[in-house]
């Protein structure tokens, strides 16, 4: 037994509810606060009220603050940008070596199975 979904006066409550509790506590409102607080799921959501998300929802959502023209950013700011790039190289380096480590890994269990002896690789450390 599907449960009824709510008429679209009270889906704008519930999103003028949403948007006066996000100004309230100085947090940005979500379409997904919204969904759970009228405990509908995201697509049943999406498909049946995507008119009211367009035009009841999203223009009233405050403009994140953004820095005024010629002010810079933080200098914690930057340090933390490059330290988290810095991060992803490294994690994507760490992902290369563990890809063809299991690469590797694949190719000696399929030559076990078929009954061939293993050669190590040159350079490869046992």
């Amino acid at each position: 037994m599907k449960r009824a979904l709510p008429d679209a006066d009270t889906v704008k409550a519930a999103i003028d509810s949403v948007l006066e509790h996000a100004a309230a506590t100085g947090r940005r409102p979500t379409v997904t606060t919204v969904e759970r607080r009228l405990g509908i799921p995201h697509a049943a959501f999406h498909r049946h009220y995507s008119d009211l998300i367009d035009e009841h929802f999203r223009p009233r959502i405050p403009a994140p603050a953004q820095p005024a023209p010629g002010e810079k950013t933080s200098g914690h700011t930057e340090a933390n940008l490059r330290r988290l790039r810095q991060e992803n190289t490294d994690l994507r380096r760490s992902l290369e070596l563990y890809e063809e480590a299991i690469r590797q890994l694949a190719l000696e269990n399929d030559a076990l199975r078929q009954g061939a002896a293993v050669l190590p690789l040159p350079g490869h450390a046992r």
